[in-house]
């Protein structure tokens, strides 16, 4: 499928909830909703290999790992050149792939000189590809490179970076790993956004939200904890993500999730564990809205919300916040006031 169409803006909006965990609410009530600061990232870091170590004691087989937190100084000296009025590259199905890849060839040779609208970009103002542990693997690609996102991406989460010898070997790659995780979601394809030098989407389809809003959520009691997330990735273990809750005073949980379904939440003053799965519904501003549905070793289960808008939040509390972990929801579609 090949089309051009208007990208619509998401405003960011935060939210204010109260406490349900006497041993949490310590550290939240020092100021949860602020999001991390620079003093943070070190915090985390020891923080990781401490989480770590509780895992592998209670029997997680988590191996030791530090954030991919950095990039190059040629990645960060990069520029990219945005192109006017991109048209939508897309795969729905496999047999959609050989001319998409020709639409992609075609818009990364076209000479940016005669592209009236196009401007070239530094990297680090691409707050996707400065961001997201995708997005800083496509920057610091050494030969042939592309970025593919689920389409749409408010409902389809999948975001896949590939690197070969070519742009059309990266391209055909990245692809196949977006279509192979889309192709049990209803209306999913996969979308080219990025590849080789070149930026094949509105701008605004490059946002990320470094730290987004999350809830720790007691289905029981329907109480809630506002936090604010930073999302990780494993070394050497790329199906496996964690995602760290954040207080003013630093790390107040962390939640990790494997793309088979499976994720952990460890409380990081206590070391208590709750294990169980999570969901994926889809991107806002760069960030994938996720669900788990967690239980530990007493009983006592707990709900962690990760990115969803504060509207969205409203129009779909009842379902959000109760214990329902039987698969993916229809959302209401909220609209921002």
């Amino acid at each position: 499928m090949f089309q051009i169409c208007a990208t619509n803006r998401t405003p960011r909006m935060t939210v204010t909830l109260s406490a349900f965990a006497a041993s949490v609410i310590a550290l939240v009530i020092a100021g949860c909703s602020s999001a991390a600061g620079t003093s943070n990232v070190a915090k985390v870091a020891a923080a990781d290999r401490t989480v770590a170590a509780q895992f592998a004691q209670s029997g997680g087989g988590i191996v030791q790992s530090s954030p991919v937190n950095s990039l190059t100084g040629s990645a960060i000296q990069q520029r990219l050149f945005s192109v006017p009025r991109p048209a939508e590259i897309v795969v729905n199905d496999i047999s959609d792939l050989e001319e998409s890849l020709l639409y992609a060839q075609r818009a990364t040779d076209a000479d940016p000189k005669k592209q009236n609208g196009g401007k070239w970009i530094e990297a680090a103002q691409i707050g996707l590809l400065f961001g997201a542990p995708e997005g800083k693997a496509f920057l610091t690609a050494p030969a042939g490179r592309a970025l593919v996102r689920g389409e749409p991406a408010e409902s389809c989460p999948a975001l896949h970076v590939a690197t070969a010898q070519t742009d059309a070997e990266a391209t055909e790659g990245a692809f196949r790993a977006c279509l192979r995780q889309v192709s049990q979601r209803e209306g999913c394809g996969c979308r080219v956004i990025a590849r080789a030098d070149r930026l094949l989407a509105e701008r605004d389809d490059f946002q990320y939200a470094i730290g987004v809003s999350s809830l720790l959520v007691d289905p029981a009691t329907g109480r809630q904890v506002l936090m604010t997330s930073e999302e990780r990735v494993i070394e050497g273990r790329p199906d496996v993500r964690r995602l760290w809750m954040l207080g003013a005073a630093g790390p107040i949980g962390m939640l990790q999730i494997e793309r088979d379904g499976r994720a952990a939440f460890v409380f990081s003053e206590t070391g208590k564990r709750y294990d169980g799965s999570h969901f994926e519904d889809g991107f806002r501003r760069g960030r994938v809205a996720r669900r788990a549905y967690l239980t530990a070793k007493d009983g006592k289960r707990l709900v962690v919300l990760v990115g969803f808008e504060e509207e969205e939040l409203k129009e779909n509390s009842d379902t959000l916040f109760a214990w329902n972990p039987s698969g993916p929801l229809d959302l209401k579609k909220a609209e921002a006031n």
